[in-house]
């Protein structure tokens, strides 16, 4: 392999050129891009899940201090609202109370969290089921009373 001597001086060709121009600046955004994507596949989805996401909220209000019954309430509703039953809940919240209590980082705490049920997909409201279900029996009921008439 040959050295090119101290005293060799380089220069960029065509840094002028327009042309040139737009290809270095197009393939730095297709790299930007491509890291983007890589770092986006690293992502973990504990950060997107229910469980987690209630465990941390736990979690930073023990930081604080003492659980109150009232902060309790407030994370059981605010995991009915993410899909968790309220006995799941008061289990993410015994973790991150442990976890908090012995001063160990929540992070260690997802194998545990993992066995928790996880949270249920949201259906339709009972009052839209039983909309739904009272539309379809009248529905039912005046197409039997046609067919009888006719």
């Amino acid at each position: 392999m040959t050295h090119l001597p101290s005293s060799a001086r380089m220069r960029l060709v065509g840094h002028t050129d327009p042309g040139a121009r737009h290809a270095w600046s197009v393939h730095e955004l297709k790299q930007g891009v491509t890291e983007e994507n890589q770092a986006a596949a690293g992502l973990e989805t504990p950060t997107l899940d229910p469980r987690w996401h209630l465990a941390t909220r736990a979690y930073a209000q023990l930081q604080q201090g003492p659980l109150t019954p009232r902060h309790r309430e407030r994370l059981v509703e605010e995991a009915d609202g993410l899909g968790l039953r309220p006995f799941d809940a008061s289990l993410i919240i015994a973790i991150a109370q442990d976890h908090a209590r012995t001063g160990r980082p929540l992070q260690e705490a997802e194998p545990t969290l993992m066995l928790v049920k996880p949270a249920t997909p949201r259906s339709m409201s009972d009052l839209v089921r039983w909309t739904l279900a009272s539309a379809c029996a009248l529905a039912t009921t005046g197409f039997l009373l046609l067919w009888m008439a006719t």
